[in-house]
Order: structure tokens, then C-alpha cells, then sequence
């Protein structure tokens, strides 16, 4: 089973220069024509081609670059070859980061950042595609006793990657809902999993303050399905579910079928189409 193309990380570096957007778009008319493989030559051939520019500029070409060349490599059916490219684009990206954190400006340093963490949690997700679902390590469970992935394995997991404060992620929970409403009876069992942001690192007075608002906020979107919060970034790094909100669907059986960003995805619908048949 190839992985299913995975949907472009919306908090991706923008602003590229000219060239960077003209390669991409012709390797996505490249594909659109059926010439794949034409299309991730393109994009080699751009990365190779990074003109002269600043530090910034040429991290950010080579993040989306990079970005693009796995996501034709999976649509290719080859998707170890895209775990090698975002390792070694991990790897040149890392350096030049160090340069712009030397002397970059604060929002740049910030964006270069950014871009480092979507090129590892593309690689981490592509990874985790058909191989057992790392186990989730929750601090406190609301609408639900404790909750082990071991023990659900006979059912379709969905897990849904969210933060009180990402106005995408409330955007996203009617349609969540409604999948739950429309599956659960089928096998699909939702888990909403967060994390303590504004409490993180903090004591036992600051995270239940924190989990106040979580019960708050759930209660106001009628959210009946469990909902975890970790005491970190731990379960999201393992993942590669920083950006947010960030679906994965885990298979009977444990093993992970697939990532998205919306339930919307062409890919993904037919992913939990299938799993759940």
C-alpha cells in the first residue's frame, strides 16, 4: 500500500522569490499531465539552481523546494524517496539555520525555524505511514476513563491534533464531529488530543487552570468524544504534528494509514473510506 499524498503543510514559508513559485508550478502542471516523475526532475533542477540571494531567502526556497520534491515522491509511489530527500534537505536546511539565527532578524529567525520543523515533521510523518502508531501519553483525560491505543485496536483511531487558541482547529471541530457522529457506530474512534501551552512547564495550579479553559472551551463546542492533554510537545513531536490542527488515521490493527490537514482531503476521505470498510 503506497501512503497517500500528503496535503501541503498550509504553514508553509511564503513570500518566495519568482523562480522558486514559477518551478513549482510547472511541476504541478508537469503532474497534472501525468509526467511525475518530470515533475520532481524540475524541482531537483531548481534546488541545484538556488541563485544568489540572502541567507533567508535561499532557506526558504530550499524549505518549499524540498517540501515539494517529497510530496511528488510519494504521489510517484515512492515514498522512501522522499524520507531521504527531507532527511538530507534536513540536514543543509539545519546549517543554513544556524547562520540565520547568528544574524538573521527576529522574524526570520523565527520563519527559518518554522520551515526547520515542517522539513522534520514531514520526515517523521512519511515515517510513521504503515508502521505502528507510537502510543499516546496523556496527562489527564476529559470525557473519558484513561485511553491506551493497545487497547483500541480493533476500532479505527482518529486522531485530531489541536490547541485552544488555533482558530483553525475551532474551525474544524463541526466537521469533526460530524464524522463522529457518522462512523463511531461503524468503528471511528475520535480522540481530540492537546497539550498544556500556557501552562507548559508550569505547576499543578497552572495546568489546572489551563485544563478549566480546555473543559470550558470543549463544553462550549459540545465535544463528546475523549479529549487528551499531554504534558508537552512529546506526543505531538512523535507524530509530526506541530503544525495544527493535524489529522492521523490509524488502521485496525495499530498501524498508521494516514496524515491531513483538513477531513476534506481527497486522500485522506479515502483512506478512512477504506479503513473503516
Amino acid at each position: 500500500m503506497n501512503p497517500a499524498t500528503p496535503a501541503p503543510d498550509p504553514s508553509m514559508p511564503a513570500h518566495l522569490r519568482p523562480e522558486a513559485i514559477a518551478a513549482i508550478e510547472e511541476a504541478h502542471q508537469l503532474q497534472n499531465s501525468g509526467h511525475t516523475e518530470a515533475a520532481i526532475h524540475r524541482l531537483e533542477r531548481a534546488l541545484n539552481e538556488i541563485s544568489a540571494a540572502s541567507e533567508f531567502e535561499q532557506f526558504k526556497e530550499r524549505v518549499s523546494l524540498t517540501m515539494a520534491v517529497a510530496e511528488f515522491s510519494v504521489s510517484a509511489g515512492n515514498p522512501q524517496a522522499a524520507i531521504t530527500r527531507l532527511a538530507e534537505g534536513f540536514g543543509v536546511a539545519k546549517e543554513a539555520f544556524q547562520q540565520i539565527k547568528a544574524t538573521g532578524a527576529e522574524d526570520e529567525k523565527r520563519m527559518a525555524f518554522r520551515g526547520l520543523v515542517q522539513l522534520k515533521d514531514l520526515h517523521t510523518r512519511l515515517k510513521l505511514i504503515g508502521e505502528p502508531a507510537p502510543e499516546l501519553q496523556i496527562h489527564k483525560w476529559l470525557n473519558t476513563e484513561p485511553l491506551t491505543l493497545a487497547a483500541l485496536q480493533d476500532q479505527v483511531v482518529l486522531l485530531e491534533f489541536w490547541a485552544t487558541w488555533c482558530k483553525p482547529c475551532e474551525q474544524l471541530f463541526p466537521r469533526i464531529k460530524e464524522l463522529h457522529a457518522a462512523y463511531s457506530a461503524s468503528g471511528l474512534q475520535v480522540l481530540a488530543l492537546t497539550r498544556y501551552f500556557m501552562a507548559y512547564g508550569g505547576g499543578p495550579d497552572a495546568q489546572a487552570q489551563e485544563l478549566t479553559l480546555i473543559r470550558e472551551f470543549t463544553g462550549k463546542h459540545g465535544i463528546e468524544f475523549p479529549v487528551g492533554v499531554s504534558e508537552d510537545e512529546t506526543l505531538q513531536s512523535a507524530y509530526g504534528a506541530t503544525a495544527l490542527p493535524m489529522l492521523a488515521l490509524i488502521e485496525r490493527g495499530g498501524i498508521v494509514r494516514s496524515f491531513a490537514f483538513s477531513p476534506d482531503d481527497e486522500n485522506f476521505k479515502r483512506a478512512l473510506a477504506e479503513s473503516l470498510g
